[in-house]
């Protein structure tokens, strides 16, 4: 369900392949948010639930496990991050809070299917659709290579599916989602070579339209 309420909060959700700098651009469009009086909330999948800490185990490799029972566990826990009475993402925007969420519903989409039936992964994430679309799925595009550059120099350890063969993979799918779902859902791909500020000027000219 799309929100259609003027008085709820709207929901945004960065997309793209590990290293494609998510982070730094959900800090940027706070920032940019909050100076202009909206009230942002920052989230991120795996929540930080006893769902996603379970998930962050098995990505690191400290828990075995295969991947369908992976895509299973990250849709029960993007079912929690949504409905959870502590900080569960309707609940903040049914109090007019704007989230801004790193990783959701594409993310799913785009690893999981890469393994395991595209049809399969829908289903079981259906009901987390059906509960809220975002307005705006961002998804920062780049290359493999450069994307194995960064962590490289940012991280001391890579996790599950951060190898180039993978990452290459999984960009693939984003590209072939964006065209699939383009008339189901919003989603904006930036090209992520370019810099740091052209990428938030050109996120900022798109979200600020309904705000």
């Amino acid at each position: 369900m799309k929100n259609m309420d003027n008085n709820r909060g709207h929901f945004i959700t960065f997309e793209g392949i590990d290293g494609s700098g998510k982070s730094t651009q959900i800090s940027l469009l706070k920032k940019r948010m909050e100076q202009g009086g909206q009230r942002c909330f920052l989230t991120a999948e795996p929540s930080t639930g006893p769902i996603g800490v379970m998930i962050r185990q098995c990505l690191s490799g400290r828990m075995k496990t295969d991947e369908k029972t992976i895509a299973a566990l990250f849709a029960s826990d993007r079912l929690d991050h949504l409905l959870n009475d502590t900080d569960g993402i309707c609940s903040k925007i049914n109090q007019g809070i704007h989230v801004i969420c790193d990783r959701y519903i594409l993310s799913s989409y785009a690893y999981q299917s890469v393994r395991v039936p595209f049809d399969w992964v829908r289903n079981l994430n259906s009901a987390a659709a059906d509960t809220l679309r975002p307005d705006y799925h961002i998804f920062i595009d780049i290359s493999p290579e450069t994307a194995i550059e960064r962590m490289k120099k940012e991280r001391f350890h890579t996790e599950l599916f951060e190898t180039k063969d993978r990452l290459t993979e999984v960009r693939n799918r984003y590209i072939e989602l964006i065209e699939q779902l383009k008339d189901e859902e919003t989603i904006i791909r930036i090209d992520g070579s370019q810099t740091v500020e052209q990428i938030s000027e050109e996120i900022w000219k798109n979200v600020s339209n309904i705000l």
